[in-house]
This record gives structure tokens, sequence and C-alpha cells, in this order.
């Protein structure tokens, strides 16, 4: 390339000295020197139009006889568009292998363009979305499902979490949709059909309802008479003393999991009621949890710490008393639960802390211990119904390995998550996040 334009420029220099000797033979050297370097350009605008008739061709007629300035441009051109029509092939080629690859899946995969409409689907979307490419392409997504569920989840955009629908086709068939974005606003639609896994998940609820009902009843008359026996047993033995208190023991504690067992059903399987919302005055709850485990624990500090300054900066009306839209038997049973974890596992002279406090459009409410901590291995895990971090120390302590997944649930019942971060040796956090908007104002309404 260098030599190219070492070349034109030699070029230059030739015709201007040309038009410098004709111009002094005309007896005007400017005149001379004008006339050379038109007839340059106008050269080049010549080969410059052929090259745009070329090109209007789409590159693909026989290159049209230039100089070698022009000619060699035109071999980068053709160079390029080579390249460009291999690459064109690959991707036609790459987009009908996805294509084949869609085909082929079980689960429904849609297309939608950025306004809504259907550009591409597979043939199982018939099936599970009861979509047919050869009839509806073109046609808005939503106008064809008909589901307000999937409507505000395509258009809230946020699809970090799957969402779980009825199938537009039959009520009895369920149906997980996944999306996600890509090349402008496009939007890929995964719906897989989750049908048994929901009969499944069904079945097992109704079996932990049943059993956990149907374990109440004897296990009131064993303790019942285990209690009668204890009460009345002066004439017996030490070893049935003692057998006596560890069976009470033990019933007491299969009780506490059944109560657990039957509030997580409960929470699994009732949806939340409208009735059951209102407005919590979130200190006395705090405050009411905290009394409770003062109780339970005289030799534990355990204090509240509400950085209400923080609220009140944030500038929406909020002040004392703070107020928490939710079920108040939840929401005391989730703090309650959080609290009492804490004071199980956090040495004599521990320290809990609750705090409550706003960070970034977040209600946080936080329970601090100083305890042993939790390896970061059981960390994801720690929610899952009767798992349990140390089996020995929970068995020791009372714990049925369903307090954190109770929670959970009831968290997620008021669109909050629950965040838990450990260090062994240090202790442990564990915070309830809610949004902002659900506190209230004193000035609103109670639901």
């Amino acid at each position: 390339m260098k030599s190219l334009f070492r070349s034109e420029l030699g070029k230059i220099i030739l015709m201007s000295f040309i038009g410098l000797l004709v111009g002094y033979q005309w007896d005007n050297i400017w005149l001379g020197l004008s006339t050379a370097l038109a007839i340059y350009i106008l050269s080049h605008l010549y080969y410059y139009r052929r090259l745009d008739e070329w090109l209007a061709k789409g590159g693909s007629a026989e290159k049209p006889f230039t100089d070698l300035f022009w000619s060699t441009i035109m071999d980068q051109v053709l160079r390029l568009l080579s390249q460009l029509r291999r690459d064109k092939a690959q991707l036609k080629s790459d987009v009908e292998y996805f294509k084949e690859s869609f085909q082929a899946l079980e689960s429904a995969v849609v297309v939608v363009d950025a306004r809504g409409a259907i550009d591409w689907c597979n043939l199982a979307s018939a099936n599970l979305l009861g979509i047919d490419i050869t009839r509806d392409k073109s046609q808005l997504f939503n106008n064809l499902i008909r589901s307000p569920e999937a409507i505000s989840y395509l258009e809230a955009r946020q699809f970090d979490k799957p969402l779980e629908i009825v199938s537009p086709l039959a009520i009895d068939i369920r149906l997980e949709l996944q999306a996600t974005t890509f090349r402008q606003n496009y939007t890929l639609i995964f719906a897989r059909n989750v049908t048994e896994v929901f009969k499944l998940e069904s079945m097992r609820r109704d079996f932990v309802a049943n059993v956990s009902h149907e374990l109440r009843t004897p296990l009131t008359v064993i303790t019942g008479y285990l209690e009668t026996l204890r009460d009345h047993g002066e004439d017996l033995t030490p070893v049935w003393s003692r057998a006596i208190a560890q069976m009470l023991e033990q019933s007491h504690r299969m009780d506490s999991m059944v109560e657990d067992l039957i509030w997580l059903s409960r929470l699994e399987a009732l949806p939340a009621k409208d009735d059951e919302i209102e407005v919590i005055d979130l200190k006395a709850i705090l405050a009411s949890v905290v009394s409770d485990a003062q109780l339970s624990a005289p030799n534990k500090i355990v204090d509240i710490d509400i950085a209400m300054d923080k609220f009140i900066a944030l500038g929406t009306g909020l002040a004392e008393p703070l107020q928490i839209m939710g079920s108040y038997l939840e929401l005391r049973s989730a703090f309650g639960n959080l609290v009492q974890n804490a004071v199980k596992y956090t040495a004599e002279d521990g320290h809990i802390q609750v705090q409550c406090f706003p960070r970034h459009n977040k209600l946080i409410v936080r329970v601090v211990d100083n305890g042993d901590g939790i390896d970061s291995l059981h960390l994801p895990r720690l929610t899952e119904r009767f798992y349990r971090a140390d089996s020995s120390r929970t068995t020791a302590t009372g714990g049925t390995g369903l307090g954190l997944a109770i929670v959970k649930h009831i968290l997620a019942r008021h669109d909050a998550e629950l965040d838990i971060a450990s260090v062994v040796g240090e202790g442990s956090q564990f915070s309830c996040v809610f949004p902002l908007s659900r506190l209230s104002t004193p000035s609103e309404e109670k639901l």
C-alpha cells in the first residue's frame, strides 16, 4: 500500500512538472499546471464512476479496466466481498443448524421481535402454546397466549427467574416460561412442560400436610400418657424416670416438627390473602421477638438497633411508628425463627443484635450473632427442608431443620428474600431484604 501511495504521489509530481513545462510554452505556467491537475482529477473521476457501477452490480461482474491505483482498490473490495459472502453463508448455515436443533426440542421455542410479534417458533410450540409459524407469524405473542402473568413477565423484562403458567391449550398442563433478550430487543422464549413436576410437588405437599395432621393426634395421646407417668411415677425406678424424661423430650421435639410441617404446608399451599395484610408496627414486632428471646436466654445479650435517622432522611414521609405492610403472624414467625436460631447457636456470653435500616431502595431486617459461624459450603442449602449444617448440634439444641425453610417461604410471600452471610469463628448474619415500597407512611390507610 505504501508503494502504491508513492507511485501515485510520483504521478502527481510528474503531471505537475509536465503542466509547468506546457504552461511555460504558453507563457502561463499556472494555466499549464491547472490543466495537468484537472486531467489527473478527471481521470480519477472516470475510474471512480466505473468502480461505482461495478459495486452497484454487487461486485459480481467482471472487474472493469482501470489504472493500478483503482485496480488495487477493487482487488481489496473483492477480497472483502468474498469474506462477507463466506461469513454470510456460514451465518446462514449456523442459523439453520440452530433452527434444526430447536425443532428437535420437546420444549417450545418462540422468537419475538421488538414490538412483540412472533418472528419464528419451533414445532413444539403448537403442542404447548398453540402457536403455528405458518399461521401465526407476525401475530402478537400476547394476543395468542392470553395470560396476564406471562404478559406482565415479558413487559417487565426481568428474566432472572422463570415463570410458571397454565398452558393456553389445557388447564391441566403447567408450563415454565424462561425468556432472554438478544439482538436489539428481540426476545427468545422457552416454554417447558412441567406438569409432572407440578403433580409430584402437589403430591408431596399433600402427603406432608396429611401425615402431619395424622401424626398430631397420636403424638398428643403419647405425650399425655408420658406426662401422666412422669407426674404420678413416684414408685418408678431412676432408670424408668430417665426413660420417660427422654421419651417426653423426643415427643415434644416431634410435636414441634409436626407444627412446623403444618405451618410450612400452609405457606406452600395457600396464597397470601388480602384480608391477612395489615399495617404492622415494625419496631413493636421486633421488640416483642427480642423480649421473648431475652426471657428464653437471660444470660445472652439481645438488643435492637433501628436506624430511624436513615429512614427519616429518605424524605418519603417515613417516621415513627415505622410501619410495614404484611401478615403479622407470618412476619413474627419469620423474625422469631431467626432470633431464636441466633440464641440457640450463640454461647452463654454471646451477643445478638436485631438491626433495621434502609439500603438502596431496600428495607433490611438483619439478625447478627457472634456465635461459631457456619462454613460457606453449607450456606446455599441452609433453607432446604431438614438440612442441617451440623446435625449433632441441631439435635442438641432441639432444632427441626425447618425454621429457615419457613422463613424463606414467608419472605417470598412478602416480596422479600433471605440473605445469609457467615464466617466460621466470627458469627452469622441473616438478612430479610424487603422492597422499600413495603413500608407504609402513617397517613396510608390500612389495607
